[in-house]
């Protein structure tokens, strides 16, 4: 049984109850979190306040790799478990410090971050992928318009929730975000053709090398869509649309076979329903944010996350080997700020449909636009029994918060 050091932002922290925190972790755990939510994380786990070990500027805190390194070799048989973007990378490299020589953790997570190196091994294993490229200045960015023409991508090779993308319509628009990039960015960029099409998403488990959860959803909007002040939901597709099984069959060519296959996995994956066929967007080593791990809870009878650190800390498999079925039909809502102060709000959304709701907003609190995918204000997973059943209970609960939600003008 081994001891983890879990890495985590604290919006993941406070989705799980204390118990299931320290039956999930152990007695032996250490958790690593932003500082900025210490007084909010410290009253949700009092009886874990001295594993808790908080970090300004958490994402970007250097000192973190390697105070993890450090008390990592404290422990007996320790993991590094990482849950979110911005942790994968630095929790592959203090394991693969922990391991025996041998251990390429860092370089097959590079493949889940990597956007660039990621899509190339994609296409060179046959999946269909948007035309891209490195871009290393404007006059590369210009070389890959005129061969594949307006609107494209420009975005970050390892980028997080949607940070900055930017999408480029025309000359104009190529103009005005060249003249807000400083020259230095371009040693991270890429560039790929935009592709107008709906977005399916599709998150799940794998444990012991084998599929257990794989859940392929709609999505409602865009994420640049939803940066932009649109609610963003996500419906299930039920089993006997085609689509779902096309989903199922690429992300297991994907993971079992196009990209380095780790023993127990959380993943999502992003494809485009583009001219009938399935184009990769990006997939990573963790799961969607929002409330995804919730919606699989609901749909799935199983915490995805906690069962997926169970199996780490444990060695082992504890949902078995097989390919679960959903028990139910859901989706969920993610609904942003307006940019306005919050006057009033209700505590609670008592619509039937509703399986599961949190609501962060504060009332008095100014909100501006959101920066990156993770600033939503009220989330909720509802039910139905078709598809067309849960988009009409997402879209009820939007109405409601337009109708409920009081914003000075």
């Amino acid at each position: 049984m081994r001891s983890i050091i879990l890495l985590s932002p604290a919006k993941i922290l406070l989705q799980h109850e204390e118990d299931e925190w320290m039956s999930t972790l152990g007695d032996s755990s250490l958790i690593f979190t932003d500082a900025a939510h210490m007084s909010e994380l410290i009253d949700h786990l009092p009886s874990m306040a001295s594993s808790l070990h908080f970090y300004k500027n958490f994402n970007e805190n250097a000192a973190v790799e390697l105070d993890t390194l450090r008390l990592a070799k404290q422990l007996r048989e320790p993991l590094v478990i990482a849950l979110a973007e911005a942790d994968l990378l630095r929790a592959a490299r203090v394991n693969d410090r922990l391991q025996d020589r041998g251990s390429a953790l860092e370089s097959s997570t590079l493949l889940y971050r990597d956007k660039y190196l990621m899509k190339r091994r994609l296409a060179e294993n046959g999946i269909k992928i948007a035309p891209m490229a490195v871009v290393t200045s404007p006059c590369e960015i210009i070389e890959f318009i005129e061969r594949y023409g307006y609107p494209v991508v420009v975005k970050p090779r390892d980028g997080r929730g949607s940070g900055g993308v930017s999408v480029i319509k025309d000359p104009d628009t190529l103009f005005s975000w060249l003249h807000e990039q400083p020259y230095n960015s371009f040693h991270n960029l890429m560039i790929e053709k935009f592709l107008d099409a709906p977005l399916l998403n599709i998150n799940g488990l794998y444990l012991d090398h084998q599929p257990i959860i794989i859940s392929p959803v709609r999505s409602t909007v865009t994420c640049l869509q939803f940066l932009e002040g649109k609610s963003l939901g996500f419906q299930m597709l039920a089993n006997a649309n085609p689509l779902h099984t096309e989903c199922m069959k690429l992300t297991r060519r994907i993971i079992e076979q196009a990209l380095p296959r780790f023993k127990n996995m959380l993943f999502h994956l992003e494809v485009f329903h583009h001219n009938n066929e399935l184009v990769v967007c990006e997939i990573a080593c963790r799961l969607g944010g929002c409330s995804v791990n919730d919606e699989l809870r609901e749909a799935f009878n199983v915490d995805a996350r906690l069962s997926f650190i169970k199996s780490e800390r444990l060695g082992k498999s504890t949902l078995g080997v097989r390919l679960l079925e959903p028990v139910r039909l859901v989706g969920q809502i993610n609904i942003p700020p307006r940019s306005a102060t919050l006057i009033e709000h209700p505590i609670t959304m008592d619509l039937p449909c509703i399986r599961r709701q949190t609501i962060t907003a504060k009332i008095g609190k100014t909100y501006s636009r959101m920066q990156l995918t993770n600033g939503e204000i009220v989330t909720a997973i509802v039910s139905g029994e078709s598809e067309d059943d849960v988009t009409k209970n997402l879209d009820a609960v939007d109405n409601f918060v337009a109708r409920a939600f009081i914003w000075d003008k």
